[in-house]
Protein backbone atom coordinates (compact mmCIF):
# COMPACT_ATOMS: atom_id res chain seq x y z
CA UNK A 1 0.00 0.00 0.00
CA UNK A 2 1.23 3.49 -0.91
CA UNK A 3 0.26 6.65 0.93
CA UNK A 4 0.04 10.05 -0.73
CA UNK A 5 -0.56 12.99 1.57
CA UNK A 6 -1.59 16.27 -0.06
CA UNK A 7 -2.73 14.81 -3.36
CA UNK A 8 -3.18 18.28 -4.84
CA UNK A 9 0.50 19.11 -4.40
CA UNK A 10 1.53 15.68 -5.66
CA UNK A 11 -0.45 16.38 -8.82
CA UNK A 12 0.28 20.07 -9.43
CA UNK A 13 3.94 20.27 -8.35
CA UNK A 14 5.37 16.78 -8.75
CA UNK A 15 3.53 15.02 -11.60
CA UNK A 16 2.80 18.24 -13.48
CA UNK A 17 6.47 18.97 -14.11
CA UNK A 18 7.15 15.38 -15.20
CA UNK A 19 4.32 15.63 -17.73
CA UNK A 20 6.10 18.57 -19.39
CA UNK A 21 9.15 16.39 -20.07
CA UNK A 22 7.76 12.97 -20.98
CA UNK A 23 4.50 11.10 -21.58
CA UNK A 24 5.27 8.15 -19.32
CA UNK A 25 7.43 7.68 -16.25
CA UNK A 26 8.72 5.12 -13.78
CA UNK A 27 7.89 6.25 -10.24
CA UNK A 28 9.88 4.56 -7.49
CA UNK A 29 8.48 4.33 -3.98
CA UNK A 30 10.43 3.61 -0.80
CA UNK A 31 9.79 4.17 2.90
CA UNK A 32 10.22 7.97 2.89
CA UNK A 33 9.69 9.26 -0.66
CA UNK A 34 8.31 8.85 -4.15
CA UNK A 35 10.84 9.75 -6.83
CA UNK A 36 11.69 9.57 -10.51
CA UNK A 37 14.54 10.13 -12.96
CA UNK A 38 13.59 11.46 -16.37
CA UNK A 39 15.32 13.32 -19.20
CA UNK A 40 14.69 15.67 -22.09
CA UNK A 41 14.41 14.24 -25.61
CA UNK A 42 18.07 14.96 -26.40
CA UNK A 43 19.25 13.73 -22.95
CA UNK A 44 21.03 17.04 -22.21
CA UNK A 45 18.73 17.61 -19.21
CA UNK A 46 18.21 14.93 -16.57
CA UNK A 47 15.60 15.55 -13.89
CA UNK A 48 15.64 13.93 -10.46
CA UNK A 49 12.36 14.67 -8.68
CA UNK A 50 11.31 13.63 -5.18
CA UNK A 51 8.08 13.86 -3.20
CA UNK A 52 8.58 13.39 0.53
CA UNK A 53 6.19 10.77 1.79
CA UNK A 54 6.45 8.41 4.76
CA UNK A 55 5.16 4.93 4.01
CA UNK A 56 4.75 2.32 6.74
CA UNK A 57 4.91 -0.38 4.07
CA UNK A 58 8.51 -1.64 3.98
CA UNK A 59 8.19 -2.77 0.36
CA UNK A 60 9.69 -0.81 -2.52
CA UNK A 61 7.66 -0.36 -5.67
CA UNK A 62 8.20 0.52 -9.31
CA UNK A 63 5.12 2.23 -10.72
CA UNK A 64 5.46 2.26 -14.50
CA UNK A 65 2.94 4.96 -15.41
CA UNK A 66 1.99 4.71 -19.12
CA UNK A 67 0.35 8.15 -19.33
CA UNK A 68 1.21 10.84 -16.76
CA UNK A 69 -1.48 13.28 -17.90
CA UNK A 70 -4.15 10.59 -17.64
CA UNK A 71 -2.91 9.67 -14.17
CA UNK A 72 -3.17 13.31 -13.13
CA UNK A 73 -6.76 13.51 -14.39
CA UNK A 74 -7.70 10.39 -12.43
CA UNK A 75 -6.13 11.66 -9.21
CA UNK A 76 -7.81 15.02 -9.79
CA UNK A 77 -11.17 13.28 -9.39
CA UNK A 78 -10.33 12.32 -5.79
CA UNK A 79 -11.85 14.70 -3.25
CA UNK A 80 -9.77 13.51 -0.26
CA UNK A 81 -6.55 15.33 0.64
CA UNK A 82 -4.73 12.14 1.70
CA UNK A 83 -5.15 8.78 -0.01
CA UNK A 84 -3.87 5.21 0.07
CA UNK A 85 -3.30 3.20 -3.09
CA UNK A 86 -3.31 -0.58 -3.24
CA UNK A 87 -0.58 -1.94 -5.51
CA UNK A 88 -1.18 -5.14 -7.47
CA UNK A 89 1.16 -6.86 -9.89
CA UNK A 90 0.01 -4.73 -12.83
CA UNK A 91 -2.20 -1.98 -11.45
CA UNK A 92 -2.90 0.48 -8.66
CA UNK A 93 -6.33 0.79 -7.07
CA UNK A 94 -8.15 3.32 -4.94
CA UNK A 95 -11.33 2.75 -2.97
CA UNK A 96 -13.37 5.12 -0.84
CA UNK A 97 -17.05 5.44 0.07
CA UNK A 98 -17.43 8.02 -2.71
CA UNK A 99 -15.40 6.58 -5.58
CA UNK A 100 -12.97 3.92 -6.73
CA UNK A 101 -10.62 3.45 -9.67
CA UNK A 102 -8.16 0.93 -11.09
CA UNK A 103 -5.23 2.12 -13.20
CA UNK A 104 -3.09 -0.42 -15.05
CA UNK A 105 0.69 -0.15 -15.15
CA UNK A 106 3.32 -1.19 -17.68
CA UNK A 107 5.77 -3.98 -17.05
CA UNK A 108 9.31 -3.23 -15.83
CA UNK A 109 11.80 -2.45 -18.60
CA UNK A 110 9.36 -0.87 -21.06
CA UNK A 111 9.92 2.71 -19.88
CA UNK A 112 13.50 3.88 -20.38
CA UNK A 113 15.14 5.39 -17.28
CA UNK A 114 18.27 7.56 -17.78
CA UNK A 115 21.46 5.73 -16.78
CA UNK A 116 22.63 8.46 -14.43
CA UNK A 117 24.09 7.93 -10.97
CA UNK A 118 22.44 10.51 -8.72
CA UNK A 119 24.88 9.62 -5.95
CA UNK A 120 27.83 10.52 -8.19
CA UNK A 121 26.20 13.83 -9.06
CA UNK A 122 25.74 14.60 -5.36
CA UNK A 123 29.45 13.98 -4.77
CA UNK A 124 30.56 16.49 -7.43
CA UNK A 125 32.16 19.71 -6.24
CA UNK A 126 30.16 22.69 -7.45
CA UNK A 127 32.60 25.59 -7.21
CA UNK A 128 30.18 28.33 -8.26
CA UNK A 129 26.54 29.08 -7.48
CA UNK A 130 23.97 31.83 -7.92
CA UNK A 131 20.21 32.34 -7.70
CA UNK A 132 17.81 33.10 -10.54
CA UNK A 133 14.40 34.59 -9.77
CA UNK A 134 11.16 33.50 -11.40
CA UNK A 135 10.79 36.95 -12.98
CA UNK A 136 14.22 36.62 -14.63
CA UNK A 137 13.28 33.22 -16.03
CA UNK A 138 10.10 34.69 -17.51
CA UNK A 139 12.05 37.66 -18.93
CA UNK A 140 14.38 35.28 -20.76
CA UNK A 141 11.47 33.28 -22.14
CA UNK A 142 9.85 36.49 -23.35
CA UNK A 143 13.15 37.56 -24.91
CA UNK A 144 13.48 34.22 -26.70
CA UNK A 145 10.64 35.25 -29.00
CA UNK A 146 13.07 37.78 -30.51
CA UNK A 147 15.62 35.05 -31.27
CA UNK A 148 14.19 32.39 -33.56
CA UNK A 149 15.56 28.90 -34.20
CA UNK A 150 18.03 29.07 -31.29
CA UNK A 151 18.09 26.53 -28.44
CA UNK A 152 21.30 27.51 -26.62
CA UNK A 153 21.53 29.42 -23.36
CA UNK A 154 24.92 30.86 -22.36
CA UNK A 155 25.95 31.82 -18.82
CA UNK A 156 28.90 34.15 -18.33
CA UNK A 157 30.34 36.63 -15.82
CA UNK A 158 30.70 40.33 -16.54
CA UNK A 159 31.81 42.81 -13.85
CA UNK A 160 30.95 40.25 -11.12
CA UNK A 161 27.41 39.89 -12.49
CA UNK A 162 26.00 36.74 -14.12
CA UNK A 163 24.40 37.16 -17.54
CA UNK A 164 22.31 34.71 -19.52
CA UNK A 165 22.33 35.02 -23.31
CA UNK A 166 20.13 33.27 -25.85
CA UNK A 167 22.08 32.80 -29.08
CA UNK A 168 24.29 30.35 -30.96
CA UNK A 169 27.90 31.47 -31.00
CA UNK A 170 28.89 28.57 -33.24
CA UNK A 171 26.80 29.98 -36.10
CA UNK A 172 27.32 33.22 -37.96
CA UNK A 173 24.71 35.97 -38.24
CA UNK A 174 22.72 34.68 -35.27
CA UNK A 175 20.55 37.09 -33.29
CA UNK A 176 20.88 37.25 -29.50
CA UNK A 177 19.09 38.34 -26.35
CA UNK A 178 20.98 38.87 -23.09
CA UNK A 179 19.69 39.48 -19.56
CA UNK A 180 21.39 39.88 -16.18
CA UNK A 181 20.18 37.05 -13.94
CA UNK A 182 22.32 37.58 -10.84
CA UNK A 183 24.08 40.60 -9.38
CA UNK A 184 26.45 38.33 -7.46
CA UNK A 185 27.59 34.72 -7.28
CA UNK A 186 29.49 32.47 -4.87
CA UNK A 187 32.90 31.11 -5.89
CA UNK A 188 36.50 32.16 -6.34
CA UNK A 189 37.34 34.01 -9.54
CA UNK A 190 35.23 33.88 -12.68
CA UNK A 191 33.89 30.83 -14.48
CA UNK A 192 34.25 30.43 -18.22
CA UNK A 193 31.26 30.91 -20.46
CA UNK A 194 29.06 27.79 -20.51
CA UNK A 195 26.12 26.90 -22.78
CA UNK A 196 23.20 24.55 -22.11
CA UNK A 197 19.86 23.69 -23.69
CA UNK A 198 17.41 26.61 -23.43
CA UNK A 199 14.64 24.05 -22.83
CA UNK A 200 15.56 24.06 -19.13
CA UNK A 201 13.88 27.46 -18.75
CA UNK A 202 10.69 26.29 -20.44
CA UNK A 203 10.54 23.29 -18.13
CA UNK A 204 11.00 25.22 -14.89
CA UNK A 205 8.86 28.21 -15.88
CA UNK A 206 5.66 26.40 -14.89
CA UNK A 207 6.87 25.77 -11.34
CA UNK A 208 5.88 27.94 -8.39
CA UNK A 209 9.10 29.38 -6.95
CA UNK A 210 10.69 32.68 -5.99
CA UNK A 211 14.30 31.70 -6.68
CA UNK A 212 16.04 28.68 -8.12
CA UNK A 213 19.61 27.79 -7.18
CA UNK A 214 22.13 27.16 -9.97
CA UNK A 215 25.36 25.33 -9.17
CA UNK A 216 28.27 24.94 -11.58
CA UNK A 217 30.88 22.21 -11.78
CA UNK A 218 33.71 23.26 -14.11
CA UNK A 219 35.54 19.91 -13.99
CA UNK A 220 32.94 17.87 -15.87
CA UNK A 221 30.95 20.89 -17.14
CA UNK A 222 27.66 20.25 -15.38
CA UNK A 223 25.09 22.78 -14.20
CA UNK A 224 22.67 21.80 -11.45
CA UNK A 225 19.38 23.68 -11.00
CA UNK A 226 17.73 23.07 -7.63
CA UNK A 227 14.31 24.03 -6.35
CA UNK A 228 12.30 22.87 -3.32
CA UNK A 229 8.57 23.54 -2.97
CA UNK A 230 7.14 22.21 0.28
CA UNK A 231 7.32 18.39 -0.03
CA UNK A 232 8.65 18.43 -3.59
CA UNK A 233 12.23 18.83 -4.73
CA UNK A 234 13.39 18.97 -8.34
CA UNK A 235 17.03 18.70 -9.43
CA UNK A 236 17.80 19.51 -13.07
CA UNK A 237 21.19 18.20 -14.21
CA UNK A 238 22.32 19.95 -17.39
CA UNK A 239 25.33 18.95 -19.45
CA UNK A 240 26.98 21.77 -21.37
CA UNK A 241 27.46 21.87 -25.12
CA UNK A 242 31.02 21.11 -26.23
CA UNK A 243 32.53 23.86 -28.33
Amino acid sequence: MIKINNIQQFNSTFLSLLSKVCDNVCLKVDKDKIYSITSSNDNTIVIFSTFKQDNTDNNEYNLNIPDISRMMRILGCVSADNIELDVDSNCIQYKSPEMRFKYHLLEDGIITVPAVSIEKIKKLEFKYSFDITKSDVLSLIKGSSLVTDVDKLYFSVENSHVFAEITDKESSNTDSFSHRVASEYAGDGEFNQMSINFEILRIISGLRFDKIKVRINTDVNVLLFETAIDKVKHNFICTTYVR
